[in-house]
């Protein structure tokens, strides 16, 4: 098998990337065109199943993050395009829009959009993951330092005591006991922790694993991963059949079991998330078309969930609009539409990027990147 450097990253992975931002397209294509609300009966229940399987995407980029960043040294620097990025299509679409006159903008708003910071006045709060991943970012080097000084027992013994804090607390008690749906900065440094243990400690040597092959981890992965799917599954029918009742407790079962299937949180949707992360480890691939296109994935999340255009454009595809499609049609129309999403925003994107190298090769704008670096090192 041909070595890989040290520093490159592994298309497994990357791949992986692509795969988790086609989730995050369809999955926001399936909550902003109201598809789970305005369905019934088969069609209802497919739709729901995809968008409970799906809910592992953003759990599968922090994830990765813990996975990769566990043990590297930190560097202001790397904030330098995940900010400017964000920035750039906070600012573009918020003039666009404007300019168009399909929104208005308060003055105060709009120098908020033109500012790097990611906050708004008066309009709703753009890129909650940006927002919570910078802040994990910024945590990562103590993270970091707590991992380096923990054994492997101590290490499992944390994640243990986070996830039943966290993730299965907040699930039986229907966030009432502590309440934590995903979103929060204490799931993502949970899952930063879950990451960096199986970054550290992998799954070739576990004991458990370490006399298989390469093939039987993948199969055994597999099972596992699809056995997930079937508890989903039979989730969501048992939600459907309590749902029937009006008996105390049996409204708990349905609340409980059907509630928090696509949370971030959920336990179902974490122990998936590992597995689904765990299952790209042992799978083998270079390839410098899927690196390339992993790339576009962080542009292409922030292009499709802009607040402009998720809540302008989805008004105008045949799923926001129309509400007499068949069943077919509608998964039809829903994974071709996420396609067209996808590829038109990565189109979008490598012109960005394109745009953005031939900035950054401005002296001016490496010596403003290089102070900016040099005084937050400082400070």
């Amino acid at each position: 098998m041909e070595m890989v450097k040290k520093d490159e990253r592994l298309s497994n992975f990357e791949l992986m990337r692509i795969i988790s931002m086609f989730m995050i397209v369809v999955w926001h294509v399936i909550m902003h065109s109201d598809l789970i609300g305005r369905s019934s009966g088969t069609l209802n229940f497919v739709l729901e199943f995809i968008y409970d399987i799906f809910s592992i995407h953003v759990n599968s980029f922090v994830l990765l993050s813990g996975y990769f960043q566990y043990n590297k040294k930190f560097n202001w620097r790397k904030l330098i395009p995940l900010i400017s990025a964000t920035w750039f299509y906070k600012a573009l679409f918020a003039i666009l829009f404007f300019s168009l006159g399909i929104v208005w903008i308060s003055k105060v708003d709009l120098i908020m959009f033109l500012s790097p910071l990611n906050i708004t006045a008066n309009y709703k709060t753009f890129y909650w993951f940006i927002n919570a991943y910078i802040i994990l970012f910024c945590l990562s080097p103590f993270i970091n330092i707590l991992i380096k000084n923990l054994s492997q027992k101590n290490h499992r013994c944390l994640i243990i005591v986070l996830f039943i804090t966290l993730s299965v607390l907040p699930y039986i008690s229907k966030q009432t006991f502590i309440s934590n749906d995903g979103y929060s900065i204490a799931s993502f440094m949970m899952l930063y922790i879950i990451g960096a243990y199986f970054g550290k400690y992998k799954i070739s040597e576990n004991i458990h694993f370490k006399n298989y092959s390469k093939e039987k981890r993948q199969f055994i992965l597999f099972c596992i991963f699809l056995g997930i799917i079937l508890v989903q599954f039979l989730t969501i029918c048992l939600k459907r059949y309590f749902g029937v009742f009006d008996n105390g407790f049996f409204v708990y079962i349905k609340d409980v079991a059907g509630s928090g299937l696509a949370s971030f949180s959920s336990p179902i949707v974490i122990v998936e998330s590992v597995v689904y992360l765990l299952l790209f480890e042992t799978i083998c691939i270079k390839s410098k078309f899927i690196n390339k296109v992993a790339s576009l994935t962080f542009g292409i999340y922030l292009i499709h969930e802009n607040n402009f255009v998720f809540d302008y454009i989805y008004n105008f595809l045949p799923l926001g609009t129309t509400g007499s499609l068949s069943s077919l049609n509608v998964l039809i129309y829903l994974f071709a539409t996420g396609i067209v999403i996808f590829t038109i925003s990565a189109i979008i994107e490598l012109f960005r990027q394109v745009l953005f190298k031939c900035i950054n090769k401005i002296k001016i704008v490496q010596k403003i990147q290089n102070k900016c670096v040099s005084y937050i090192e400082k400070f």
